[in-house]
């Protein structure tokens, strides 16, 4: 976060040659610690609506520790090359390299290419030629299916004509103390379930694909999967779990007397399997099928067949293989969606009946970002788990959820799956955690501390590097359903992620050392929204998508009662009420003293943010 304050300036367009790309590891990356494969990545994002600003991304897989092997923390790029070029980082020394025959290949011919060139051990960032063709939705790929993918920083690769980075190196990652960092990986054990959701999945399943280097746990989000041709390749997240399935599309039906969804379709599992990984190859962010073939739906059960004189059959699958290459090329109706959904909306206004246009702005309600752990659409969060979002939704830079599945958001399975055991549980650990037993109350008030709690959290683990699927293990692996309903105590072991760092690091860290670290963190990247001009007036805006009921218990909020958790969550972060922006003596506590001064310039042009 201080890199990206120093690095990006105030007003630049996000396809500049002035935006930067940080790629960054942390201290755990490349050594033995579990899901420490992960890599950093931040910019400014297309994909943000109504005007892009800086935020983050992560990936797993390899590139991250092979990054530290070749002697690098963190690479930033600026600029523009005047040709298709890749960037090969090697033992302590970086060149910028023709990458002209690359250019037109996809994510994955990319990846192989390179592969011949530089030999198995290198790992490999590309774009595909969604990327290339800057679709504001672009992923940067990695290996089979790790990605870059939510927040379109494939199209700022292309934009700087960098088509991939190749990491090779011969070091290794220094280590204060190699007999307690293995006693640590030890006590965790191999192939562990991942602590919140295991105890109410399938344990005879056969094992899955593991997606990062260092990860010894079953998430149970990732699955193989055979295309249509007989290969097996490997699905993770949603990719996984939403395209290679049966049915699971069916799962965007939402109904209520304001808004509805319909139910998307999958297309039989091998073509789903194929689908996907030509959706990797071709470097789109998986997420966009999920509110944009249900729109199309939506304009075929009104009567529209066509847009702009171009069919929509979203249910064929010869259709949807075929569109996936228009939005990656942007031929036809691809040019239109490539600017994503909301800015779609904004270019067929007045040209399609007024809920439809409704319907593809509320799909990507937190700006731009598809809706995600919201209770809404998609996925299932009862009270008060929805609020918890609700408050993190509005004060993050992106959909907030990529990195508090374990901190909060999939303690809600349980409530789901029996309340009254859950709830007894809950209360024990809200004492424990939180020193009130009422934090997962479902109710409306005092969740504030969970949302920070689960954001501070995020910081952390993106910051060792971890994986939110398995940390922090607010509760502890249960090896069955009936193991779960029958404890009193859950809390998990929150103190991992800091022995892991102490031993590798040989400092010995205090938790509220760390939960400093994670709050000058979270800060930095709030002064980035404020200079970027967000506060409360565009936060404000979020309302009308909790004034929908949720899909599980069909509890909501009014414009109201909306703003009351605004202020309870600006309150307990201890921002301004009127802004939701830090404050100055709270800036120089926390030793960020150099924001005041943007932040002061970011005030004198709130009259015109508030346009946001």
């Amino acid at each position: 976060a201080r890199l990206a304050w120093d690095e990006f300036a105030d007003g630049i367009d996000v396809f500049s040659p002035e935006n930067r790309v940080i790629i960054a590891t942390g201290p755990l990356t490349g050594t033995l610690a579990p899901t420490a494969g992960r890599t950093i990545m931040t910019s400014l994002s297309p994909r943000i609506y109504p005007k892009p600003w800086y935020t983050h991304s992560t990936l797993g897989g390899w590139f991250g520790p092979m990054l530290k092997y070749a002697g690098f923390d963190a690479l930033v790029i600026s600029g523009r090359a005047s040709r298709p070029s890749l960037l090969l980082v090697q033992d302590g020394k970086a060149h910028v390299q023709d990458a002209a025959f690359l250019w037109g290949m996809d994510a994955r011919q990319a990846q192989l290419e390179l592969k011949k060139k530089y030999g198995d051990q290198a790992q490999i960032l590309t774009i595909g030629p969604a990327g290339e063709n800057q679709v504001r939705f672009a992923t940067v790929q990695h290996a089979e299916e790790n990605a870059s993918g939510h927040s379109g920083f494939g199209a700022v690769w292309g934009s700087k004509n960098l088509k991939a980075i190749v990491a090779l190196g011969t070091g290794s990652v220094p280590l204060a103390d190699p007999k307690r960092l293995w006693d640590e990986v030890r006590a965790l054990g191999t192939y562990v379930t991942s602590p919140n959701i295991g105890a109410l999945r399938n344990h005879k399943e056969k094992p899955r694909p593991i997606c990062s280097q260092g990860c010894t746990f079953n998430c149970y989000v990732s699955s193989y999967g055979t295309t249509v041709d007989g290969r097996t390749v490997p699905g993770q997240c949603i990719g996984g779990l939403a395209w290679m399935s049966n049915n699971v599309m069916e799962l965007t039906y939402y109904y209520s007397s304001s808004m509805q969804v319909p139910a998307a379709k999958n297309f039989g599992f091998c073509e789903e399997v194929t689908l996907h990984e030509r959706c990797n190859s071709l470097g789109l962010d998986q997420w966009f099928r999920l509110v944009i073939q249900p729109w199309l739906v939506a304009c075929e059960q009104q009567g529209i067949h066509e847009l702009r004189g171009y069919p929509i059959r979203p249910m064929d699958v010869f259709w949807f293989a075929g569109f996936m290459e228009d939005l990656a090329y942007r031929r036809g109706l691809g040019e239109l969606f490539a600017e994503d959904l909301r800015r779609a909306m904004d270019e067929l206004q007045g040209e399609l009946p007024a809920n439809l246009i409704a319907l593809g702005h509320e799909l990507e309600f937190g700006f731009g970002f598809p809706a995600h752990r919201e209770g809404r659409f998609w996925d299932e969060e009862p009270l008060p788990f929805w609020v918890i979002a609700a408050m993190m939704y509005a004060s993050e830079t992106r959909d907030p959820t990529i990195g508090t599945h374990n901190s909060s958001l999939l303690m809600a399975d349980y409530l789901i799956e029996n309340r009254e055991v859950a709830l007894r549980q809950f209360r024990r650990l809200s004492e424990q955690v939180w020193g009130d037993p009422q934090a997962l109350e479902p109710t409306f008030e005092n969740k504030s501390k969970v949302a920070i709690w689960s954001q501070d959290q995020h910081m952390l683990i993106d910051s060792l590097t971890m994986c939110d699927f398995a940390f922090p293990q607010l509760m502890r692996p249960l090896n069955s359903k009936e193991e779960w309903e029958a404890a009193e105590d859950i809390l998990g072991d929150l103190d991992i992620g800091r022995r892991l760092l102490n031993a590798v690091t040989g400092i010995e860290w205090s938790p509220e050392e760390l939960n400093r670290v994670a709050e000058r963190s979270f800060t930095l990247e709030r002064l980035m929204l404020a200079r970027a001009g967000r506060g409360r007036p565009a936060e404000e805006k979020l309302a009308p998508h909790f004034a929908l009921p949720c899909r599980v218990d069909g509890t909501l909020i009014d414009a109201a009662g909306f703003s009351a958790l605004l202020d309870e969550y600006y309150a307990a972060r201890g921002w301004d009420l009127s802004l939701g922006w830090p404050q100055e003596e709270q800036l120089n506590d926390l030793g960020l003293g150099f924001t005041i001064e943007g932040l002061k310039q970011a005030k004198s042009r709130q009259p015109v943010a508030d346009t946001l």
